[in-house]
């Protein structure tokens, strides 16, 4: 694990890619971390809706993956608000959860998510949901 962590820091200084990572458990930002590491992004993480907004508001990111349930303001607030912003409006915004019901669907559709994944977030999933957004960024893997 180390070694990919390594090759992982490696490959963000080629890509170019920033993503922002809000969840507040810490297990769940370890995997993302790996994950996204290995295509080479440059990951911020944030664990609290107003941290993540502080963040959209400094740094324009390639992709956003989204906690709904998180301390303060919820990932549905969170990401209204990131799309309402002019910097951020056109940022991919991934919704992550444990929840998987069409309502929680549509009402992070309906928040502006772009797509939403379930945790555990499969590797496989996440993969197409980066070349789908992403698609050059799914070619520095290897």
């Amino acid at each position: 694990m180390l070694q990919d962590a390594a090759h992982s820091a490696q490959q963000a200084s080629r890509s170019g890619v920033r993503a922002l990572v809000v969840d507040d458990a810490l297990p769940v930002r370890k995997s993302m971390e790996i994950q996204l590491g290995l295509f080479g992004m440059e990951i911020d993480f944030a664990e609290t809706g107003e941290e993540a907004l502080k963040y959209a508001q400094k740094q324009v990111y390639d992709i956003i993956f989204l906690d709904l349930m998180l301390p303060g303001i919820d990932g549905y607030k969170v990401c209204k608000l990131i799309k309402s912003d002019k910097m951020s409006k056109n940022t991919p915004v991934v919704m992550l959860t444990g929840k998987g019901s069409r309502f929680d669907k549509l009402r992070g559709t309906m928040a502006g998510a772009s797509v939403y994944l379930t945790k555990p977030v499969e590797p496989e999933k996440l993969k197409e949901v980066i070349h789908q957004f992403l698609p050059k960024t799914t070619q520095t893997r290897t």
